[in-house]
């Protein structure tokens, strides 16, 4: 007992310190770094408890201005949104029991909070990996699940079931790993990770035209996500432009990238629910053609079988009347 007592309290200081450690070693690699992208004259070199800054990029927010634990202190709050909002939908989805890729996807969301948090709070070189890349992973999970809308695999008596889908993306994501840390692309991280949400969003305005698809609910929840785009790119272009105007000498900083994490948090969840509402009724369809294979008369009708409400002005798939099963039936 004692023993196992012993094990418990060391084994964690072990791991601990071997990664603290491994950290240090790739951090001090990117340390004093000449290529840092800032949007001022001149790079803002205050110092706090995370400095040196390791990361490439430095954004309009002053360093260590509020706190010296937390480089940017608002860009950090900011993001704690992505957490939030994820949370709830993951709890959601634990509640009602729908399909584990829900799951992953609010977890990922939650990931890219942490990482965005993790990054602004320290501008280390390893923050910046974990907001970046879980950005990249939480776009792939997001494609995986549009491209397989209307596909209900099912593993008949087979311990293991090859998905060339998974394996895609799990090698596209190690492959998008490995290259984006051997130098930190900043416009080509920008470029591909827009390309990511242009390709997602067309994805789903092609699954909404689809008869099964084709609600109210669906079209107002496409259309409040394009919306939401145009503020938050807004906010994300203006930070950069006007920094040197915002932060000079009686300048006001409005902190528009912090507003661009809110409206991106808001628009990833406004996505997910609309995913969400596709996936139900794409299940409700399966279903419905399943119970009426002989009968023509009985059309399929969507908006009878989704409710979207809305709380604090978010939306959300209303399961309260029937649980989303893991699997459609099978006759």
């Amino acid at each position: 007992m004692l023993s196992s007592i012993l094990i418990i309290q060391i084994l964690p200081n072990i791991v601990f310190r071997t990664i603290t450690i491994e950290a240090r070693t790739v951090s001090s690699e990117h340390t004093y770094r000449p290529d840092v992208k800032h949007f001022e004259s001149e790079l803002d070199r205050s110092t706090g408890y995370w400095s040196p800054s390791t990361s490439s990029i430095d954004w309009c927010e002053r360093n260590y201005v509020v706190t010296q634990y937390i480089a940017e202190f608002w860009n950090f709050l900011s993001s704690l949104v992505f957490c939030l909002l994820s949370g709830i939908l993951f709890f959601q989805a634990l509640y009602y029991r729908i399909e584990n890729r829900f799951l992953l996807l609010c977890l990922s969301y939650m990931f890219v909070g942490l990482g965005s948090a993790f990054f602004h709070g320290t501008l280390t070189y390893l923050g910046q990996m974990a907001d970046e890349l879980s950005m990249i992973y939480s776009m792939i999970i997001w494609w995986f699940i549009l491209f397989r809308m209307d596909k209900f695999n099912k593993i008949r008596n087979k311990m293991y079931r090859l998905d060339l889908g998974i394996v895609f993306a799990i090698f596209y994501g190690i492959l998008w790993t490995y290259m984006h840390s051997l130098k930190t692309f900043i416009v080509i991280f920008q470029v591909h990770f827009g390309l990511m949400v242009f390709g997602a969003m067309l994805k789903s305005i092609f699954i909404y035209r689809q008869t099964q698809h084709r609600t109210r609910y669906i079209m107002c929840l496409i259309t409040i996500y394009v919306t939401l785009l145009v503020p938050a790119l807004t906010s994300w272009i203006l930070d950069q432009e006007l920094c040197e105007r915002m932060n000079t000498a009686g300048g006001f900083n409005p902190q528009l990238h912090a507003w661009w994490h809110v409206f991106c948090a808001i628009d990833s969840h406004v996505g997910l629910v609309c995913t969400e509402a596709m996936r139900l009724l794409s299940i409700k369809y399966k279903l419905h053609k399943i119970k009426h294979a002989d009968s023509s008369t009985r059309p399929f009708k969507p908006e009878d079988h989704l409710h979207i409400r809305f709380y604090f002005g978010l939306p959300y798939v209303d399961y309260s009347h029937e649980i989303q099963l893991k699997q459609p039936k099978q006759q």
